[in-house]
């Protein structure tokens, strides 16, 4: 895999690292997930196209106990599952929500370009899973961030690639709310 690093903004850091505990560490959560999962697995293997399928995903399960200044930071949560080898049809566009999301099972790389100008604003950045880690439990090693988690600006075009191995399942965190987000698909050539 290659691509380039994130470095989130320091204020960044504290939800990603809150939500990383609740996606990673937290069986109620887990369960959860996986349940939804194994259903857009379903999904997909019923149809051909579009390659991926989501499903909302309560979000009290990763706000309670985040306090306020945090919690209004993520209103919306997906599970996201894209075929391995595939990439979404056409880019899309958040234009009133920061999108954050992390690599949940198997890997893959999100682009944000801008479709017009056919060229990568940013490059291609590659996530992948990473279980927890945490220097709590003996493990030294930093917070793996930069390899798995990945932030959307708003109005910024994007799509997601899945790697060849397996399915990529991601967890996407919105700033805009499920009544209020806009989901734009490009439609031009």
């Amino acid at each position: 895999m290659q691509g380039r690093d994130v470095t989130p903004d320091a204020g960044s850091v504290p939800l990603l690292r809150a939500l990383h505990q609740r996606v990673f560490a937290a069986p109620e959560v887990r369960v959860l997930l996986d349940a939804a999962f194994e259903e857009l697995v379903g999904e997909l293997r019923e149809r051909r196209e579009p390659p991926h399928a989501a499903r909302v995903i309560p979000i009290e399960l990763f706000t309670d106990g985040l306090g306020s200044a945090l919690a209004d930071k993520v209103r919306l949560c997906r599970a996201f599952l894209l075929r391995r080898g595939r990439r979404m049809a056409v880019p899309e566009v958040h234009r009133n929500s920061v999108q954050r999301l992390v690599s949940y099972r198997g890997w893959g790389r999100i682009h944000a370009e801008s479709p017009v100008e056919g060229r990568s604003r940013r490059g291609p950045r590659d996530l992948a899973a990473r279980a927890i880690h945490s220097p709590d439990r003996g493990d030294p090693r930093p917070f793996p961030i930069e390899h798995s988690w990945d932030i959307v600006p708003a109005g910024v075009w994007h799509y997601p690639e899945a790697g060849g191995g397996a399915d990529w399942a991601t967890v996407t965190f919105h700033s805009a709310s499920e009544d209020e987000i806009i989901d734009e698909y490009w439609e031009g050539e």
